[in-house]
């Protein structure tokens, strides 16, 4: 009995490996798989196996951007491939987000501009896509637009979606939007809305003119990074790494 315990995982990574080889799966997860075992064969499962067997558009998203962090350059040349086989508005999508992920600007934007035609002219979903590339390609005006045109119907909901809309006002007018940093960053406890509320809270305690301005910013970020501490804390997911980057980032910023 102790002996078969011990070979469950090695079982397990085997029907992993057989798996990805009979449904001709991309073969960097046979490495990822062999070389790092327990988390390669987590990530496959959430990545390959988990949307296949449930169909909601957010957990393939989720698995989309998961592959895409763990290897950027492999993902970016399958999107690339797929495009090539099938000219699709879905597959155009999918490959400029990943541009927009890889901070690769002057590629998504054409990719973003030839979606928005007929039937997704008005598409919110590529719209705000669209808004990404133009603001990562330094056309904050018109970004801002798009945002000001779909918070009007009222479809910015994501905290992902919020938060863009923030940097970009901020941008526009060229200074730190810090309340609605701190309302986003109340409503949310989202770790990203977090760091970027601390980098706007030290940013206008540095350009104010008073010390004690400053150092109230500073005691505001502190404890931000306190409670950003005490969630990660008792943060038992996969994506607790995440949390941890931003949090670090943050600090950094203190």
């Amino acid at each position: 009995m102790h002996l078969i315990i011990l070979a469950l995982p090695y079982v397990f990574q085997l029907a992993l490996i057989i798996h990805i080889i009979k449904t001709n799966k991309p073969f960097y997860w046979l490495y990822l798989i062999i070389f790092i075992p327990y988390l390669g064969g987590v990530a496959y499962i959430l990545i390959e196996l988990l949307p296949a067997l449930v169909s909601s558009r957010g957990m393939r998203r989720a698995g989309e951007s998961l592959a895409r962090t763990l290897n950027p350059s492999a993902e970016l040349k399958k999107l690339e491939e797929q495009l090539k086989n099938q000219d699709t508005v879905s597959n155009r999508s999918a490959l400029a987000q990943a541009y927009i992920e890889a901070e690769r600007f002057s590629d998504a934007l054409p990719l973003t501009e030839s979606c928005l035609t007929g039937p997704f002219a008005d598409d919110a979903a590529l719209l705000f896509l669209h808004a990404q590339a133009l603001y990562g390609n330094g056309r904050v005006e018109e970004a801002a637009a798009i945002l000001e045109k779909l918070q009007k119907k009222q479809s910015l909901s994501s905290v992902t979606e919020k938060l863009f809309d923030i940097q970009v006002r901020s941008s526009l007018l060229k200074q730190p939007l810090t309340d609605d940093f701190e309302k986003l960053w109340n409503e949310s406890k989202n770790f990203e809305a977090g760091f970027y509320y601390v980098q706007a809270l030290v940013k206008s305690g540095k350009d104010g003119s008073a010390a004690d301005s400053d150092e109230t910013n500073r005691e505001k970020a502190r404890l931000v990074i306190e409670d950003m501490q005490r969630i990660l804390k008792n943060y038992r997911n996969f994506s607790r790494s995440i949390g941890a980057e931003w949090l670090k980032k943050a600090k950094a910023l203190v």
